[in-house]
């Protein structure tokens, strides 16, 4: 396994100059993590309470990104209902995702260093849901617990995952 060099950085959307705007956003439609049009996409992104990316050494291309989404109550609702899981707690929570790496830097750890890079700054709880093997070691070296039953989502079984940071 080959270790890359890349150096986090942590803020919102409106933060970014328009060029790494534009690349965030590229990033995320290309990795699947979104459905929807570009524009859909960054609108989501500029919504998020914090955005972590990871910057290559040298170039400082964005090989890496991963969000604190503000979901709507009727998402969160479905994401525990899903689950079987009771909400309470977890009523205004944000939701880890769109964690995504370049295809060509995928296999080199980013994803878990990004979500160890996120799960940094967060101090209440949250939730996040996947349907990936590699999220799920992930979210759990990174102190979620899954919770409930597995679901039928659009791209397979769906799980929950919540954190209550101590």
């Amino acid at each position: 396994m080959v270790e890359v060099d890349a150096y986090p950085w942590a803020g919102t959307l409106d933060d970014l100059n328009p060029h790494d705007r534009l690349s965030v956003t590229q990033l995320v439609f290309d990795g699947g993590a979104i459905l929807g049009t570009a524009d859909q996409i960054a609108a989501r992104l500029k919504n998020a309470r914090i955005l972590v990316l990871l910057h290559e050494e040298g170039t400082g291309r964005i090989v890496g990104v991963a969000a604190l989404k503000n979901p709507d109550r009727g998402y969160r609702l479905n994401k525990f209902a899903g689950a079987g899981i009771e909400i309470t707690g977890y009523e205004d929570a944000p939701e880890l995702g769109y964690v995504v790496v370049a295809k060509d830097m995928r296999g080199k750890h980013l994803s878990g260093r990004l979500v160890d890079l996120i799960t940094g700054e967060i101090r209440e709880p949250t939730f996040a849901t996947t349907d990936s093997e590699i999220m799920k070691n992930n979210l759990s070296r990174s102190g979620f617990s899954m919770v409930g039953r597995e679901w039928l989502g659009q791209k397979g079984a769906l799980s929950l995952w919540i954190l209550t940071p101590g």
